[in-house]
């Protein structure tokens, strides 16, 4: 597997599926996670699920400001 170390991923739509699998590669190989969905309830059970190394921000990618406030808080 590829190294992540010492990086910070944004993964939209991430609280679950293929988003979430991917956040989990992510942690694996070394990176911290922003889990990202509309959902609150679920990014938060994905966050538990995937440790220290992530973190989440509810927000609707397709509002700007809501965009502007996942890498404000990131």
């Amino acid at each position: 597997m590829f190294s992540l170390k010492d990086k910070v991923a944004i993964i939209t739509g991430s609280s679950k599926g293929i988003g979430y699998a991917i956040a989990d590669a992510f942690i694996k190989a070394g990176a911290k996670v922003v889990i990202n969905s509309r959902h609150e309830i679920e990014c938060k059970a994905a966050c538990r699920k995937l440790g220290k190394c992530a973190m989440y921000v509810c927000a609707d990618v397709s509002k700007e400001k809501d965009v502007q406030d996942i890498f404000a808080e990131t």
